[in-house]
């Protein structure tokens, strides 16, 4: 579900255009063929240099940090014809991060089928005003800065200025927890976090290039009618959490992804998808984990007894977890979870 939310271009399109000037943020360089040249040599703007020097710069950095083998968590449930493999993703990784190994290439090679929080296609679809039909039909919210306390207005305003006026206009028309989402996201973009592809994208870019099927365990409209019902209150308490929150370090921001590359998924792990500072209330806890935990298990089990075959279902890792997770859940339901990697 995350990798839908930042797949929908609430801040994507920020970092994919500049409103005049000097961009504050990456922005998409031009594939090869429509690359300018003149008298054979590449004409490129000063920004995209330095943009290709910060990225070659992070992908050393990256691979420094990267003294390991990569070896992530892989779980498998089974009956008499299906087998279900069991794998927590990262939606959204460093650049030139190592998470494959040989262990997990066999698991992608032997299933059939992907299964997946959810898919390409729900990045168009989702409008993440799902269940708000005023808004829907054209009424809009109070302006995000509106939304924040006031205290915290003045530091929206200084990160919203980094933004071109129709991702700025994008966040005012967006319900107030995915806008939260989005300042985050944006804050760690300042502070020279580049993300790249997770591992969720390449195994649908993988198993749609190599023919073989590919679902959502749930539908993502749904989903987000859920999380809008959280009352204003609670999410405007994640808004000025997102504002307020510390500027995070480097190693800070990449230790969920070494902690899931080494298989590290015990009690203490940074595999979390929300703490008590991005989510002050606990209100997401129960419409992003606890239901959607508890109806994954259910469907995992529905299709031990109704799809033969080798099935791989990829999922945020957080959702694989501690107390209440998706494996807990299963064993808790009778179902013998093995961990194979």
């Amino acid at each position: 579900m995350l990798r839908a939310l930042l797949a929908a271009g609430l801040i994507a399109g920020a970092a994919a255009a500049a409103d005049g000037g000097d961009p504050k943020l990456p922005y998409i360089a031009f594939s090869p063929d429509e690359q300018l040249t003149l008298s054979g040599r590449l004409v490129r703007p000063e920004t995209e240099v330095r943009q290709e020097q910060a990225l070659a710069a992070e992908r050393a950095r990256v691979a420094k940090s990267q003294n390991y083998q990569p070896r992530p968590a892989i779980w498998r449930i089974s009956d008499g014809d299906t087998t279900i493999y069991l794998f927590g993703t990262v939606h959204s990784l460093p650049p030139g991060f190592r998470w494959r190994n040989p262990g997990l290439e066999g698991v992608i090679v032997r299933a059939d089928t992907l299964l997946l929080e959810s898919t390409e296609e729900d990045g168009d679809t989702v409008t993440f005003l799902e269940g708000m039909p005023q808004l829907a039909a054209g009424e809009s919210l109070p302006p995000l800065t509106d939304r924040a306390s006031p205290q915290f207005r003045p530091r929206l305003r200084e990160i919203l200025a980094v933004l071109p006026p129709d991702a700025r206009h994008g966040l005012d028309r967006m319900p107030t927890w995915i806008a939260a989402m989005g300042i985050g996201y944006l804050r760690d973009l300042m502070i020279g976090d580049l993300p790249s592809q997770g591992a969720d994208d390449w195994l649908e870019q993988h198993f749609r290039a190599t023919g073989r099927t590919v679902e959502a365990i749930e539908d993502s409209k749904a989903v987000v009618s859920n999380i809008n019902a959280i009352p204003e209150d609670a999410q405007r308490m994640m808004l000025d959490a997102a504002i307020a929150s510390p500027d995070r370090s480097h190693a800070e921001l990449d230790a969920p992804a070494h902690a899931w590359a080494q298989g590290n998924v015990g009690y203490d792990s940074p595999l979390r998808i929300f703490g008590d500072s991005s989510d002050p209330s606990s209100a997401l806890a129960d419409p992003m984990l606890a239901q959607r935990n508890s109806a994954w298990a259910d469907s995992l089990i529905a299709r031990l007894a109704a799809r033969p075959g080798v099935i791989l279902f990829a999922a945020g890792a957080g959702h694989f977890v501690g107390p209440d997770s998706v494996i807990d859940l299963l064993q808790k339901r009778g179902v013998h979870v093995e961990r194979v990697q």
